[in-house]
C-alpha cells in the first residue's frame, strides 16, 4: 500500500489564537493620519485592561491565527524572555482603531501566555460560542504543558520579579516579562497603503497559501463569507455582521446546520467507530479549502459550479444566503434525514481503507448530486439505488487503488474524474447482470497501464495508529447495518428511517415484526 501525498495532514498541529486579537472592517478605514505615535510595544499593552488592547485589531482580511505549533510559541516566548532578536511589529493607525499589519501571531502568542488561554479557555469560548473542538482542547492542552514546563505561567514568573531566592533564570526572565518592549514600525498613508504593504510583507517568510490568498483577495464574496462561517459553525469574528439582522439570522442558522451535518461527530485517531464526519478534519486550516470547492461546486444551478471569484461582493448577505442555501440542499442529498437524502456512509464513500479523508471523493459525489438536482433528473436517484450494493462492494473492494490513481490526476481534474467514475459506476452496474472491472474503472478516469497496488510490510512490532484504523475498517464495513430495500450501508447516526415492511396503506402495522431499518430516500422515494 502506498501512503497517498494527497490526503497526508500537512498541517501538524497548531495552536489556535485567533480570539486573542479581534477583527475590525478594514476597508472604511480611508482617513489618513498624521503620526505621532508610541516607538515600540510593552508587552502591558496586552493586559485585559489596557488601554491600548481595547484599541488593537487585526484587519479583516488577515489570515486566521492558528499557524504556529506549540513548539512554535513556546520558542518565541522564550525568545522574548532571554532577550533575543525578534522581528518588528507593524502596524497602521487608522481614526478608531490600531491594526495589525504584521506580528498578529507574536502579539497573540504573548497575550495567550499572559491569559493562559491557547484556545480553550475564556477568551476563546467567548469567540467561539463555547464550540471547540476536541482536537483544540488537545492542542491548547499540549501547549499548556509545554509552556509550564519550558517557561512557567506568566503569573507565576512575574510574581518572582523581587524574590531574593529566585533561580537567577527565573528572576531575570521575570523582569524582562514586565519590562521587554517588542521593537515597532508604523506604515504611513491610508488603507490601500496598508493593504498593500500587507501582501508585500506575506509573500516572504511565511507566505500565504493558496487558500488564504483566494479569501482575502475575494473576502466580500459570498463564498468567502460562507466558508467562514461554516468553518465556525457562525461563531468567531462574524464576516457577515453588516448585513441586516434577518439576513444575519439566516447565514448563522444555515452554517451552523452544515458545520454540523459536515464536520461532526469528530473523528478519532485511531478510528474506533464507524462515525465519521462528511468533511474529514475539523481543523479549520484544513477545512476551508474544503468548504471553498464544496460552495463553487454546489452554491449555484449553473452547470458544474461556480467559482468564488466569479461572484460579485455582496453587500446585503442575499447572494450568501443563496449559495448556503443551495448548498445546504444538496447535501441533504446525500445525508440527514430529508426524504430525499441517500444516506451515503462516510467510511464506505469518502474515507480510504487506512481511515484518511479524501475531498475529491467527497466533492466529486458533490457534484454529482448537483448536476442532477439542476436537471431535474429523479431517475437517477432510483438508478443509484438499484445500483447502490455493488457500488459499494467496488468502491470498498478498490480504495487503495482508486487512491493512487488519483495521484496521476492533475489536481484541477480530480473532482471531474471522480464524478464521472461515479456516473459511469451506476449505469453500468444498475443493471445486475453487468459486471465492472477496476481497469474499466480506470480507463474512465483517462488512465491507462497496469495495476499495481503496492503494500508497505512493517517490520517494527509496534503497531501504529494508521494500522489499528485499517484493521477496524476492515472488519467494521462488512458488519454495518445494511438497508433491506436498496443493500446498502446504513449510517445510524444521520440517515435513517423507520420503514413499514408492508405499507400502511396494504394494511400494515407499527408492530416490531413489520418494521425495518432504511435509507430515507429508499424508504420515501424509492419504494414509494
Amino acid at each position: 500500500m502506498i501512503v497517498d501525498p494527497l490526503e497526508v495532514n500537512l498541517m501538524a498541529q497548531r495552536v489556535d489564537l485567533d480570539a486573542m486579537i479581534p477583527r475590525e472592517d478594514f476597508g472604511v478605514m480611508e482617513e489618513s493620519f498624521a503620526l505621532d505615535l508610541m516607538s515600540d510595544f510593552p508587552i502591558r499593552h496586552l493586559a485585559k485592561d489596557a488601554p491600548v488592547l481595547r484599541i488593537l485589531r487585526k484587519p479583516d482580511f488577515q489570515r486566521e491565527t492558528n499557524h504556529w505549533t506549540p513548539e512554535q510559541l513556546v520558542t518565541f516566548i522564550e525568545s522574548f524572555l532571554d532577550n533575543e532578536v525578534i522581528p518588528s511589529l507593524i502596524l497602521w493607525k487608522a481614526p478608531s482603531y490600531i491594526f495589525v499589519i504584521d506580528g498578529g501571531h507574536r502579539l497573540s502568542a504573548l497575550r495567550a501566555w499572559m491569559e493562559n488561554d491557547y484556545g480553550d479557555k475564556h477568551i476563546s469560548r467567548g469567540f467561539y460560542k463555547k464550540d471547540i473542538s476536541n482536537k483544540q482542547i488537545a492542542v491548547a492542552e499540549r501547549t499548556r504543558r509545554l509552556v509550564e514546563s519550558r517557561v512557567g505561567r506568566f503569573t507565576d514568573l512575574t510574581a518572582q520579579v523581587d524574590v531574593r531566592d529566585a533561580s537567577p533564570v527565573i528572576l531575570r526572565r521575570g523582569q524582562v516579562a514586565v519590562t521587554r518592549a517588542l521593537p515597532l514600525q508604523w506604515i504611513q498613508g491610508n488603507a490601500s497603503a496598508a493593504e498593500t504593504s500587507f501582501f508585500k510583507i506575506n509573500s516572504q517568510g511565511t507566505p500565504l497559501d493558496d487558500t488564504e490568498t483566494l479569501l482575502i483577495k475575494n473576502r466580500r464574496k459570498p463564498i468567502a463569507i460562507g466558508a467562514r462561517a461554516i468553518v465556525r459553525a457562525g461563531s468567531g469574528h462574524k464576516y457577515w455582521s453588516g448585513f441586516k439582522r434577518e439576513m444575519v439570522e439566516q447565514i448563522e442558522e444555515i452554517t451552523g446546520q452544515l458545520y454540523e451535518d459536515v464536520f461532526k461527530p469528530e473523528a478519532d485517531d485511531p478510528v474506533k467507530t464507524l462515525e465519521l464526519p462528511l468533511g474529514g478534519s475539523v481543523s479549520p486550516v484544513d477545512s476551508l479549502a474544503l468548504l471553498i470547492e464544496f460552495l463553487d461546486i454546489a452554491g449555484t444551478r449553473v452547470q458544474g459550479g461556480k467559482s468564488i471569484a466569479a461572484y460579485d461582493d455582496d453587500s446585503t448577505g442575499e447572494q450568501t444566503v443563496a449559495v448556503l442555501k443551495n448548498s445546504y440542499q444538496v447535501l441533504n442529498r446525500i445525508s440527514g434525514n430529508s426524504p430525499g437524502s441517500l444516506g451515503l456512509h462516510p467510511a464506505v464513500y469518502f474515507y480510504n481503507e487506512r481511515g484518511k479523508y479524501s475531498r475529491f471523493l467527497f466533492l466529486g459525489m458533490i457534484a454529482v448530486i448537483q448536476d442532477k438536482i439542476r436537471n431535474n433528473n429523479s431517475q437517477w436517484f432510483r438508478d443509484f439505488t438499484d445500483a447502490r450494493a455493488r457500488l459499494e462492494t467496488f468502491l470498498v473492494s478498490n480504495k487503495s487503488v482508486i487512491g493512487m490513481l488519483l495521484q496521476n490526476l492533475a489536481k484541477g481534474h480530480r473532482v471531474i474524474k471522480i464524478r464521472d467514475l461515479i456516473e459511469f459506476l451506476v449505469s453500468e452496474l444498475k443493471n445486475p447482470v453487468n459486471n465492472v472491472t477496476i481497469e474499466a474503472g480506470i480507463a474512465k478516469l483517462g488512465l491507462s497501464g497496469r495495476i499495481l497496488d503496492v503494500k508497505i510490510t512493517q517490520t517494527s512490532p509496534t503497531i501504529t495508529n494508521e494500522t489499528k484504523t485499517e484493521i477496524f475498517l476492515r472488519q467494521a464495513i462488512p458488519r454495518a447495518l445494511i438497508c433491506p430495500i436498496c443493500g446498502g450501508a446504513l449510517d445510524p447516526k444521520k440517515s435513517l428511517t423507520y420503514d413499514h415492511v408492508e405499507r400502511v396503506r396494504d394494511g400494515g402495522s407499527g408492530d416490531v415484526g413489520n418494521v425495518q431499518l432504511a435509507h430515507p430516500y429508499c424508504n420515501t422515494g424509492y419504494k414509494n
